[in-house]
């Protein structure tokens, strides 16, 4: 063997050396990555990204066009809400609302518009501060795919005995029995309360008798997403109370031209009253006087007479 070749090896055998202490040195260092669980850059002990645990969920889906004017916010699950943005798409409007106290759940502080255009931003976060958010552009339910029923009474109001409790529906209903059955009337004396259509459109709701004089009676009107006709759904979701007064039933007799009042069960007075001829009957049967005005214009057209019965100043 020459001096050359034995140069050569050395050399290899140096090399050789040189690639096993790197590969020792390697191996060490990848000891001491694996004990260090929390990785210090968001990453768990497998090297992947954390993720939150929160889930925001917004109640109107992303693209949607018949989104609930009342029922419309948002709500996190393992976590609590940061921030949430809404607005009227297009013009920006901001449109305020309130987190619960517990910060899982958020509503907007007014009933929506309907037929509208909204976004809402939302944020959160989880227990140990990982973010979680989500968003999502909607349209509210149109006029024309929904219905409204304006009721009498008003909340707070105080009314008589005889009062029913009347919804007018702003389109006609086909399925009345859904609507009904979201429509609850209760009274605090107990008083069966039952319902009864007047056509398509009209829906009155009192007990057998008159209401007792002094008790409370609660609407609860849950229609919010009731189909009431082909395509045509409800947007109402609320409680109205009101109080009966005292009692005052006013009994007309056509034989002796009179009318004798009877309040909370005395007679107080009987006044004279002309009723109609033997050719136009008064009515018989129970009627309400509903509202008071200084002066009225009275038109028997709307009972089916011409110009027989027109008195503008009453």
């Amino acid at each position: 063997m020459t001096t050359q070749d034995v140069s050569a090896r050395r050399v290899l055998v140096a090399c050789a050396a040189l690639v096993a202490g790197a590969l020792t040195l390697t191996a060490c260092g990848g000891s001491a990555s694996a004990d260090d669980k929390s990785g210090g850059d968001g990453r768990d002990g497998t090297g992947s990204v954390k993720t939150s645990v929160a889930k925001v969920v917004i109640s109107a889906k992303d693209g949607s066009t018949g989104a609930s004017i009342n029922a419309t916010g948002v709500k996190v699950s393992d976590g609590k809400l940061t921030d949430v943005r809404m607005t009227v798409a297009g013009s920006g409007t901001a449109v305020p609302g309130s987190v619960s106290a517990d910060g899982t759940s958020w509503k907007p502080k007014e009933q929506l518009e309907r037929g509208t255009k909204y976004r809402i931003s939302a944020s959160a976060k989880d227990a140990a501060g990982l973010p979680a958010s989500a968003d999502a552009t909607f349209t509210t339910v149109s006029s024309d795919n929904s219905f409204i029923g304006t009721y009498t009474p008003d909340g707070g109001a105080t009314v008589g005995v005889g009062m029913p409790v009347s919804f007018t529906f702003d389109k006609e209903i086909g399925d009345r029995k859904a609507v009904q059955s979201h429509i609850t009337v209760t009274s605090s004396s107990g008083q069966e309360v039952v319902g009864h259509w007047f056509g398509a459109q009209r829906l009155d709701f009192r007990p057998d008798d008159y209401w007792k004089a002094g008790s409370k009676v609660t609407m609860k009107i849950d229609l919010d997403g009731v189909e009431g006709a082909n395509g045509v759904f409800g947007v109402q979701k609320k409680t109205v109370t009101f109080t009966v007064g005292r009692s005052q039933v006013s009994t007309v007799d056509v034989n002796t031209q009179t009318m004798t009042v009877v309040r909370d069960g005395e007679t107080v007075k009987s006044i004279p009253i002309s009723a109609g001829s033997a050719e136009n009957p008064t009515y018989n049967g129970q009627m309400v006087i509903s509202e008071k005005s200084p002066q009225t214009h009275m038109d028997g057209s709307t009972v089916g007479f011409g110009g027989e019965y027109d008195i503008p100043d009453v």
